[in-house]
């Protein structure tokens, strides 16, 4: 398949990669270094700081990109991932919380600005063909920093990795600088439009589609883990959670493609009864059904993401999308910090069923949406966020 996307989302999927490369590879590995130094909550009390102001910092995330526009938000967002990581080195726990809580801050302002950069840089037509191809290289950075970060620790323990791996970071943040600037619209009533944009009803109906496809995730980066040790062992933990990583580099450009083809509802309508379907398997025990589930959770995973990326592109206009933005990722983060929490607990197979129910009542509020033509949700919110 030719691959044919704007040089400006490819320059902008090269500058993830490095971003999280560094990044997720170190996040992979936060809560054993800190359980190896003694510190055995610092790890998770620094991943749930993150998520918790990158949730706190989307609607300010909305104000910054809209004023400065999206390039600058990611460059002043950037920094941050190679300040946290670097804050890991020094033990010093106040360090590492005040630098987790910058980083959620700083998350807001690149994914927003990344969201709208990307909208803004591709057609109309090829949202999904730029949003996969995004997806892919950003998983592509993702897999190659968990797997070379596991190396370099196991030859020289934590300290000395975690330094190597805060300059991928920069560099992904020096080329971001090579982007080109694009245009915001002047708006005076920012502030305004941040309320509108969270107390929107049918903005908040589309956000049920993040909510619930985050809290799932939630489940992966939790759970399902714990669930793999215990009826395959702890080697297959590392084996089958690169699926999440491998199934979208090899599979989010096409569903992308195939989604700017389809049609965005058709797709993600696909991707809950994939998803569904997945949950399901989970929930009944056995290796075998255990390991199809995981297959067709990663599976939706490679959908989902880069139809969320394009169906703010879908549902936006210039002087809206970065609200809608900020409220879709908040809306994620939140699910993926209520489905950590509740994953402590609460027994596994009453999570598995709660998830399915988040599933079928999203899908609930949903159908009644796509029965309208996009075009005139994309209307009907513009009307309500100007």
């Amino acid at each position: 398949m030719k691959i044919n996307v704007p040089k400006d989302v490819k320059l902008l999927s090269i500058s993830f990669l490095f971003i999280f490369l560094g990044f997720n590879g170190v996040q992979q590995y936060v809560t054993t270094y800190f359980y190896e130094a003694g510190f055995v909550d610092v790890g998770f009390r620094s991943l749930i700081i993150v998520y918790l102001f990158f949730a706190l910092g989307n609607p300010f995330s909305a104000v910054f990109v809209s004023r400065y526009g999206p390039k600058k938000s990611m460059i002043s967002g950037a920094i941050f991932y190679s300040v946290f990581i670097f804050s890991l080195v020094f033990e010093s726990v106040i360090f590492v919380y005040l630098a987790s809580a910058m980083l959620g801050i700083a998350a807001s302002l690149l994914w927003t600005g990344q969201n709208v950069y990307l909208i803004g840089a591709s057609d109309e037509r090829g949202y999904g063909k730029s949003a996969g191809f995004f997806n892919s290289l950003h998983s592509l950075g993702a897999s190659v920093g968990v797997l070379f970060l596991g190396f370099l620790i196991a030859g020289f323990s934590f300290k000395l990795p975690f330094l190597v791996f805060s300059v991928f970071p920069l560099i992904g943040f020096f080329l971001l600088f090579g982007l080109r600037d694009l245009r915001c619209e002047e708006r005076k009533n920012r502030f305004e439009l941040v309320k509108k944009s969270l107390t929107n009803i049918t903005a908040l109906k589309l956000s049920v589609i993040w909510f619930s496809f985050n809290f799932v995730y939630g489940l992966v980066i939790g759970i399902v883990p714990i669930e793999i040790k215990d009826t395959l062992g702890i080697s297959y933990v590392a084996v089958l959670g690169t699926l999440f990583y491998a199934m979208p580099i090899l599979f989010s450009y096409f569903f992308g493609n195939v989604s700017d083809i389809a049609g965005r509802k058709t797709m993600i309508i696909c991707s809950y009864i994939i998803c569904i379907a997945g949950l399901v398997l989970l929930y009944f025990s056995g290796k075998v059904m255990l390991v199809a589930g995981i297959v067709l959770l990663a599976v939706n995973y490679s959908i989902v993401r880069p139809m969320t990326f394009a169906l703010v592109g879908d549902v936006s206009t210039k002087k809206n999308v970065e609200f809608l933005t900020a409220l879709f990722w908040m809306v994620q983060n939140i699910g993926v910090i209520l489905a950590l929490v509740i994953s402590t607990i609460v027994d596994a197979k009453i999570v598995y069923l709660s998830s399915v129910a988040v599933m079928i009542l999203s899908l609930g509020v949903l159908i009644p949406l796509f029965r309208q033509d996009t075009w005139e949700i994309r209307e009907k919110l513009s009307s309500e966020i100007r």
